[in-house]
């Protein structure tokens, strides 16, 4: 972040004016008439681009020797930067998935891909290239509806896993490994890249929405492991004392009420010997899940706790 002083001049009776720094509206192609987002956050005001001549942010993306795991992280990294235009360079025409120990035909990959980038299309494919460019600007004030979602969609996902997991019914607990985190990410990653692009990244934001990603994993990895073999009752039990514990952090996350705070750390103790208590179960690898989830909601409520402070 660059610091700078400028000073403030009337205008009118009761107009003042601040110039904008020329530096900043030649790199971002500002020009009269042209027009900017204030935000007020507290004794900060914060300027944000919205005008369509302001200049966009391409990168290129070849797709040599990746995976498709490889492939997935430049590409979400490429969207999570606010990046408007993408081109995808394809030198061959399958791309190997280690998942199903296969190779896969590339542009059936890509299309899957892409469809979670969240105002962004394909605008040209060719055998050798894709280019994916931003067709709907995105606004800061759809950040908090976003944000929200991703509780609301977890909170689905821990009823299913906990109903799935009930009912013994390991074809659905494998589809919601392969398939129950990804509205999530792409949450996320919209999230993430409304941040960006309105410079409104905060660390404190950046990092609750990657523990609530790292949350929704940790279901996706409990499902895939309780399709394998059956779950005892003790671990259902915690996967469903872990749903009232992230219950508490949404409630606490939107109201701040120090009284669900206090039940919040409460609940997180009697968790935490539960799961201590636990160890022994053959199921150890929910467990570790688990344990690590408690870590990622306490995450969330530190975060919580430093916006409070900070507001």
């Amino acid at each position: 972040m660059v610091s700078m002083q400028r000073k403030v001049n009337q205008i009118g009776p009761s107009t003042l004016m601040v110039s904008l720094p020329s530096k900043w509206t030649k790199k971002y192609n500002v020009k009269k008439g042209d027009v900017v987002n204030v935000n007020e956050e507290g004794n900060s005001l914060q300027i944000n681009i919205e005008n369509s001549t302001a200049a966009k942010k391409k990168a290129t993306i070849t797709l040599n020797q990746a995976n498709t795991t490889l492939a997935r992280y430049y590409l979400a990294a490429a969207y999570r930067a606010g990046i408007d235009e993408i081109e995808i360079e394809i030198p061959r025409s399958t791309i190997r998935d280690e998942k199903q120990n296969k190779e896969i035909n590339v542009h059936e990959f890509l299309r899957t891909a892409l469809d979670n980038f969240v105002g962004m299309s394909i605008v040209r494919n060719t055998p050798n290239l894709c280019v994916i460019k931003e067709i709907a600007a995105m606004k800061q004030e759809e950040f908090d509806t976003m944000h929200r979602r991703i509780f609301y969609s977890l909170l689905v996902t821990f009823d299913d896993l906990i109903a799935n997991i009930q009912s013994g019914n390991s074809a659905a607990l494998q589809h919601m490994y392969q398939h129950a985190d990804a509205q999530v990410n792409k949450f996320v990653d919209y999230c993430l890249r409304i941040l960006e692009k309105t410079k409104s990244m905060k660390p404190v934001l950046y990092n609750v929405l990657l523990h609530l990603e790292e949350i929704g994993d940790g279901l996706k990895y409990i499902a895939k492991q309780a399709a394998l073999k059956k779950t005892d009752k003790s671990c259902l039990a915690l996967v469903q004392e872990m749903k009232q514990l992230f219950m508490l952090v949404e409630k606490y996350y939107y109201t701040g009420k120090e009284e669900v705070l206090v039940e919040y750390e409460s609940s997180k103790r009697a968790f935490r010997k539960n799961l201590s208590e636990a160890e022994k179960s053959n199921d150890a690898v929910i467990l570790l899940k688990l344990n690590k989830m408690m870590s990622q909601t306490a995450g969330i409520i530190d975060a919580k706790l430093l916006m409070h402070f900070n507001e």
